[in-house]
């Protein structure tokens, strides 16, 4: 399985021919890009294909409508979903073409300076990309807060996501401008603000290409075309995060593990299961936050642990935490008490603790019984 891009890596220099040569228009960036789409590809840190990654997401809600039954694009079972066709053919050149190489193509050719480049492309495709992407999240996973859904996006539309799907379109073979080589070499160590940054315009150019060369049924496409390709990301995130696997298996009809399934009303739910007036539920850090790499990056992980003073405890540890955040650190932390190890024992402070209300509330009645005599 070929890793089209990372990030945090440094790129790896591409062998082929004259790389000027791509710059002046003179070479193959004009073939079908579908070509040289990787037999049978798939994301890079998934393991399953994008069309069975797209089965295995929770369905989507109708309340932003659904994608038109009627549609033209396809998802194959195999390899990547096929590359949507621009179909106005003025546009076809226009979303790889930077200004550069307009203003140099200008002294040596008949190219009008009034040619779209991917420039002006981009500022529509950014927008139109935003708004799939959150389509997509809103339908599909609309237990998240907004936050979380923000942070999902951002995995989705950032530089490294978009250029790795240029990469693997060939798009990186397409991009014409003045000075290849000294782009590239002006890029060299810059990660998202080199090459990266071009790739990921390109790509948001593409997706404005694709919706303006068909008024009609354009966006529709795009639409399905991203959410295909989206697919392994979100089922990845899906897996690993705690905010997703509760639509995730529930849409897989499995019975999830509790300690797996993010419950934002953990703590409050813990809170009113045990504590009480010589209760106290304590939540702490137990080390430092650590910031996030790779689909993450600019991200932290917070760490929390928490600890019960009562029944008989002292600081008695119930459970730990990680979060993007201390609160979703907390309740993660108060399901494990719930749910892991200390289940037990919280049910017993549980029981306790009702046959304290308990006896409680028969010595008021007895009061106000023995007033009433």
């Amino acid at each position: 399985m070929t890793d089209h891009h990372d990030g945090d890596r440094p790129q790896k220099k591409r062998k082929h021919s004259s790389l000027s040569d791509y710059a002046r228009g003179r070479g193959p960036y004009q073939s079908d890009a579908r070509q040289r789409q990787p037999e049978g590809h798939k994301d890079s840190r998934s393991t399953l294909s994008h069309s069975d990654a797209l089965a295995k997401l929770p369905p989507a809600t109708s309340a932003l409508g659904d994608i038109p039954s009627y549609t033209h694009f396809t998802v194959t079972s195999t390899g990547m979903p096929p590359l949507p066709e621009v179909k106005d053919g003025t546009l076809s050149i226009a979303p790889f073409r930077h200004k550069s190489a307009v203003a140099y193509n200008r002294s040596t050719s008949s190219t009008k300076p009034t040619e779209v480049t991917y420039e002006k492309l981009e500022f529509l495709g950014d927008a139109q990309l935003e708004l799939i992407a959150s389509r997509l999240i809103y339908q599909r996973f609309s237990h998240l807060l907004a936050g979380q859904q923000s942070q999902l996006r951002e995995l989705l539309v950032k530089n490294e996501t978009l250029s790795e799907y240029a990469r693997a379109y060939g798009f990186d073979k397409r991009v014409q401008v003045g000075d290849f080589d000294r782009m590239l070499q002006d890029s060299k160590d810059r990660g998202n603000k080199g090459f990266n940054k071009v790739l990921g315009d390109v790509f948001e150019a593409y997706i404005a290409a694709v919706v303006l060369s068909d008024l009609e049924s354009g966006f529709a496409v795009a639409e399905k075309w991203m959410t295909a390709l989206w697919a392994p990301k979100l089922y990845e995130a899906a897996q690993n995060d705690r905010f997703y696997n509760k639509d995730l298996s529930l849409h897989a009809g499995g019975d999830a593990d509790l300690r797996n399934v993010y419950n934002p009303a953990a703590k409050a739910e813990l809170q009113k299961r045990i504590a009480g007036r010589d209760v106290k539920l304590e939540y702490e850090a137990y080390r430092d936050p650590v910031e996030l790499k790779g689909d993450q990056l600019g991200q932290n992980k917070h760490f929390i642990a928490l600890y019960l003073t009562g029944f008989g405890y002292e600081r008695k540890l119930l459970g730990k935490g990680e979060g993007k955040n201390k609160v979703e650190a907390g309740n993660v932390a108060a399901t494990e008490a719930m749910h892991g190890d200390c289940k037990l024992m919280v049910e017993e402070c549980e029981k306790q603790l009702d046959k304290i209300k308990a006896k409680k509330k028969a010595e008021r009645e007895a009061r106000e019984a023995a007033g009433k005599e």
